[in-house]
């Protein structure tokens, strides 16, 4: 079955079947092929096999890695890492129920998993005991990422979701599962494994989803108070009372925030010794949701957020955070992955710009159908679901990333791309350059940067895995180290100082953006935004007086755009401004010349406000828009850049002030735009053998210099990479 030599069945469900076989390179693997009535026509299992390939962005911890996805004929199947060991069901129904360290080690590890889930931007929606197996190194999780993939599908049936005894009261609607579903299942399995039985019974299925919707369970089975007090809180029927994966974990640790997080709650799960981590906490430790703020997992990925592009992680996509809009990432994809405008890992080919932040989540497309129809004719169930309490799963896996497709303009209002000469320059970058200055290699990647000393701009951070690691660059050095304490870094034109967002959010749930000394490391933090509302794609003023963020707000599903922020970076204070019109902001905020408005695409018009919220001018029949990762506006503040129409293969950089002149055309047809190099070049990436080089292009699109190259395509698609005109 593809590149796999299938030995054996391992088992068979109401999804498909599974198989043991052997990859190429001698690892065991499972691989599961998907009954053909669930898979649809050609083009739905095409879709499941991009859906289900999203999974792949989870960290092994506690998880059982998807390895690849594809088709069999016209029939998915999803190969992943092969765990030796029983499910969750199987030793319960052979041995009995769970207690002591065993059902510790049970929750920790698979509440851990829950939130390295959660954090790549994706909800389970079918976490069950039979989803859960033991292996020899503790408890792993599997099959996240399949229910969603399957209710974009037309053929699903209520066997192939799962069993209901283990749904959460918002999946008895029409309601978006969010990772508060999955908080809810994850309190029944484990009242299943400390009881033997299903916490709502498994008779009839009007009276289990009615149990669902009304009743309490019995959470006497679990001996322990402080996990019997969590297990309840996971069970309140509003989603949004419930504590996230990154919540839950810590108070099961019995300590606060920590960048370790997943990596602890992994030791703690396969440690055997009988020790229970967070039994006996020291003064001060974290003990309960509302002690410190959730440090939840989704940019998409703020880190998406990486967007993203989900969370910080003071409540906390990146490992405990959110992600940018590529930026991010968890970014947005912020909105769904990694910061400054990488595509999501599925994109079948290059288009010719990066468009904004995907959001992650969100209702099923056409065709599709919510969870709830199975069980809406068995009994009327409204459940209120709010966005709060899904807000940090949300942030830390969705930064926003940009979407795949092209950017269009509506039919209502069409746009006349400029008009050319048969003389003109193609659409092509033309000629090469050899690449020049010196060679710096980008730790943890496969870039080679090429730098020389008066290039007017450097690399001050990159972000690598969908936002989930940001690297920053020493001060006056060469180096890049990783820093945890941020999602994204924007260093000012004198190299001095750099607008961050934070990981950590505030006490009473804001998030931060750090004003930063980069010779010393000394930050300031700016309190900003109360969660759900957060940051991303920190800009200075070109008077570097104050700072720019663009704001979004993750919800159950998805992050929507919100605002922008402003930075008074003298003061140390921060204000944010909410702006109501559809679509503004989702292709971010940037400063005008003056640095006495921000501008932003509302659909085909760019529109400005002031620096207190209101709408000020509009520039209409400018291109359409483009997703620039460093600066929209030239170096003299004359020229913004834009799209010359949506096939997106020319750069028209347009007069900023009002008129009728002429926009001068560029000739691009690459991958990802870098910006302005300076007045009078471009820089962007394109195509090369199996990766990219970043290039510098003159205004006739001749390539004047190799930046940088990166070998690997699905690498360098998960990098988000913030240069600087200050020299850092």
């Amino acid at each position: 079955m593809g590149h796999y030599t299938v030995h054996g069945r391992l088992g068979e469900g109401g999804q498909g079947t599974v198989y043991l076989a052997t990859a190429p390179d001698g690892s065991r693997v499972a691989v599961k092929l998907m009954r053909s009535d669930l898979a649809g026509d050609t083009e739905a299992s095409v879709r499941f096999v991009r859906e289900v390939a999203l999974a792949g962005r989870v960290a092994a911890f506690c998880t059982a890695q998807v390895v690849e996805t594809g088709l069999f004929g016209d029939r998915p199947y999803i190969v992943s890492e092969y765990i030796d060991g029983p499910t969750l069901a199987e030793v319960v129904r052979a041995e009995g129920p769970r207690s002591g360290t065993s059902l510790h080690r049970l929750a920790v590890g698979t509440i851990t998993a829950l939130l390295a889930i959660h954090q790549a931007g994706i909800v389970h929606r079918d976490f069950k005991p039979s989803n859960v197996l033991l292996g020899s190194d503790g408890p792993r999780v599997i099959d996240f990422g399949i229910a969603r993939a399957l209710d974009l599908t037309s053929s699903l049936t209520a066997s192939a979701i799962g069993t209901p005894s283990f749904m959460a009261p918002e999946q008895l609607t029409d309601a978006t599962p969010g990772p508060a579903t999955d908080m809810f299942a994850w309190a029944c399995t484990l009242l299943y494994a400390a009881s033997g039985q299903p916490p709502f019974g498994h008779d009839s299925l009007a009276a289990v989803v009615n149990r669902i919707a009304h009743a309490e369970p019995d959470v006497r089975c679990v001996d322990d108070p402080a996990l019997r007090a969590l297990v309840t809180d996971c069970l309140a029927k509003d989603p949004a009372r419930r504590p996230g994966a990154g919540d839950a974990l810590m108070r099961l640790l019995g300590h606060g925030p920590s960048p370790a997080l997943l990596q602890e709650g992994t030791a703690a799960a396969s440690d055997t010794s009988g020790h229970i981590p967070g039994h006996a906490p020291g003064p001060g430790a974290y003990a309960g949701p509302h002690r410190q703020p959730p440090v939840d997992g989704g940019p998409y990925a703020h880190r998406p957020s990486p967007g993203s592009p989900y969370g910080h992680r003071a409540p906390s996509a990146g490992p405990s955070g959110h992600q940018p809009p590529p930026g991010g990432p968890y970014g947005h994809r912020p909105p769904e992955a990694g910061p400054y405008g990488q595509r999501p890992p599925h994109a079948a080919a290059p288009q010719p710009f990066a468009s904004p932040p995907t959001r992650p989540g969100g209702p099923p497309g056409p065709g599709g159908r919510g969870v709830g129809w199975i069980i809406a004719a068995a009994v009327a169930v409204v459940v209120a679901l709010a966005g709060a309490g899904a807000f940090a799963a949300v942030r830390l896996a969705a930064q926003p990333g940009p979407t795949t497709k092209p950017a269009t303009t509506p039919a209502t209002t069409p746009t006349t791309a400029p008009t050319t000469s048969a003389s003109s320059p193609t659409a092509t970058p033309t000629g090469t350059a050899p690449a020049t200055g010196k060679a710096i290699a980008l730790p943890g990647t496969s870039v080679e940067l090429r730098e020389d000393a008066a290039d007017p701009l450097k690399l001050a951070s990159y972000s690598v895995d969908g936002g989930k690691r940001m690297y920053l660059r020493r001060p006056g050095s060469d180096r890049f180290t990783r820093d945890s304490r941020y999602f994204e870094y924007a260093l000012d034109s004198t190299g001095t100082r750099a607008l961050a967002t934070d990981v950590d959010y505030t006490g009473d749930h804001y998030a931060q953006v750090s004003i930063v000394d980069h010779r010393t490391g000394a930050r300031r933090p700016v309190k900003l935004s109360r969660a759900p509302v957060f940051p991303t794609t920190p800009r200075w003023s070109p008077d570097g007086r104050l700072g720019l963020v663009t704001l979004y707000r993750a919800t159950s599903g998805e992050s929507v755009e919100y605002g922008y922020g402003i930075i008074d970076v003298e003061r140390g204070t921060g204000r944010t401004f909410r702006v109501k019109q559809k679509g503004a902001g989702e292709w971010r905020f940037f400063w005008d010349a003056g640095g006495r408005a921000v501008g932003t695409w509302v659909g085909d018009t760019m529109t400005f406000y002031d620096l207190a919220g209101e709408p000020v001018r509009k520039l209409a029949g400018r291109g359409v828009p483009i997703w620039v990762e460093g600066e929209d506006v030239s170096p003299s503040g004359g020229l913004f850049l834009a799209s010359c129409s949506s096939g997106g293969r020319m750069i028209c950089a347009y007069p900023t002030t009002d008129g009728d002149a002429e926009p001068r055309v560029v000739p691009f047809a690459g991958t990802r735009l870098i910006g302005w190099w300076d007045e009078e070049h471009l820089a962007g990436w394109r195509p090369k053998g199996g990766g990219y080089e970043a290039v510098v292009v003159d205004m006739r699109g001749q390539v004047t210099r190799v930046l940088a190259t990166a070998r690997s395509k699905a690498e360098f698609d998960d990098m988000g990479l913030r240069f600087s005109r200050g020299t850092p």
